[in-house]
C-alpha cells in the first residue's frame, strides 16, 4: 500500500525542511510505504529548489504561478493517482509525530472494517473509507490545540472545534463533520467518488468542503487525536488579520454556503455583516493591524458571491 504525501511550498525553507524531517521519521506498517511529493507555487526564494538538492531522492512538481492549495494539491494527486492508495495533505509548516501516520492508519484499518450505511445519494452501502486527522497542536505552545476535528454549525453558519485551544483530555476518536487540511489522511475511494479539492478555493475552506462532500456521499471523517502533530502559526488575532487572510477566509465562507446551504444565503450574509464583521475587526485591533486590512474582508465577500460554482 502506497501513501503519497502531498507538500505544498511557497517560500518557506526552514518550516519545509523540518516538515520533511518529520516525514522521513514516520514509523508504519510493514505493508505500507510512503512517497513524499513537493509542490512548489511559484516561491521566489529558491527555497524547494535548495531542498531539492538536499533530498533528491523526493518527487518535485514546480508551478509558474501560485496556484493556491486545492490547485496545487490536486495537480500531486492526478499526477501519482495510480500508484497511491491514499493520499497525506501535509502544510509545509506542520510536523509530524512519528507515530502520527501510523495512529491515522490504525484509524481507517478500523474504519474499513465497518459496514457504512446507504447514504443520502444511493440506497446502497458506500465502499468504506474516508478522511482522517490527527489532534494538531501550536508549535510555540505543544500542549495546546490547534485544531481538531471539527463540526458545521447551521446555527451559526460556520466551524465549530470543540477542543481548539484546550490541552487533549478525550483521546477516543470520533466522527466529525471535517477535519483540517494541515494535516490529513485521504482514502483514495473517497476522491473517486466525489472528486478532487474544490479548486474554488484558492486558500482556506476546502477542507471543510471536502468534509461535507464525503459526509453526503456516506464516507465517514474520522478526528484521531492519538495522532499528533505541531502547526508553526501564530494566535488567531495575528494569523488571520492580514489583507491575504481575511480576502480568502470571506471568500471561502461564502462559497461554502453557495455550494451546501444555498436556501440559507441571506441568513449567511446578515450574519456576515453584523456579526463576523465586528468580529474580525476586534481581531484586527487585538493583533495591531491596519484597520483598512478589513475592506480585504470586504473584496473576498464580493468574490465569494460572484464566483461561478464549478462541478467537482
Amino acid at each position: 500500500m502506497t501513501i503519497t504525501a502531498l507538500v505544498l511550498n511557497y517560500n518557506n525553507y526552514l518550516d519545509l525542511k523540518n516538515c520533511l524531517m518529520s516525514l522521513r521519521r514516520q514509523i508504519l506498517p510493514d505493508n505500507y510505504e510512503l512517497k513524499i511529493v513537493i509542490i512548489d507555487n511559484h516561491s521566489l526564494d529558491g527555497s524547494t529548489a535548495r531542498i531539492q538538492a538536499e533530498f533528491p531522492d523526493y518527487a518535485y512538481i514546480y508551478n509558474t504561478a501560485n496556484l493556491g492549495f486545492a490547485a496545487g494539491v490536486n495537480q500531486g494527486i492526478k499526477k501519482f493517482w495510480d500508484e497511491s492508495d491514499f493520499f497525506l495533505l501535509a502544510n509545509n509548516d506542520a510536523t509530524l509525530a512519528p507515530d502520527c501516520l501510523k495512529n491515522l492508519l490504525a484509524a481507517a484499518e478500523l474504519n474499513s472494517a465497518v459496514v457504512n450505511e446507504p447514504s443520502e445519494l444511493s440506497e446502497s452501502s458506500e465502499p468504506n473509507g474516508g478522511l482522517y486527522g490527527p489532534a494538531i497542536f501550536y508549535q510555540s505552545a505543544p500542549e495546546k490545540i490547534w485544531q481538531g476535528g471539527g463540526y458545521f454549525s447551521r446555527a451559526r453558519m460556520n466551524v465549530r472545534v470543540p477542543d481548539k485551544n484546550k490541552p487533549l483530555l478525550n483521546r477516543e476518536r470520533r466522527a466529525v463533520d471535517f477535519v483540517s487540511g494541515c494535516i490529513m489522511l485521504i482514502d483514495k475511494k473517497v476522491l473517486a467518488a466525489i472528486g478532487l479539492l474544490d479548486e474554488n478555493f484558492f486558500f482556506y475552506g476546502e477542507d471543510l468542503d471536502l468534509g461535507l462532500r464525503a459526509k453526503t456521499a456516506g464516507f465517514k471523517i474520522i478526528y484521531e487525536p492519538r495522532a499528533a502533530a505541531w502547526h508553526n502559526i501564530s494566535e488567531i488575532a495575528i494569523s488571520r488579520t492580514s489583507p491575504w487572510v481575511l480576502k480568502n477566509l470571506a471568500k471561502s465562507y461564502f462559497l461554502i454556503i453557495r455550494k451546501h446551504f444555498p436556501r440559507r444565503r441571506l441568513y449567511g450574509l446578515a450574519l456576515f455583516i453584523f456579526i463576523y464583521t465586528p468580529w474580525r475587526l476586534g481581531q484586527i485591533i487585538r493583533g495591531h493591524n491596519n484597520l483598512k486590512n478589513i475592506l480585504a474582508w470586504f473584496k473576498g465577500a464580493y468574490d465569494g458571491l460572484s464566483a461561478k460554482l464549478t462541478k467537482t
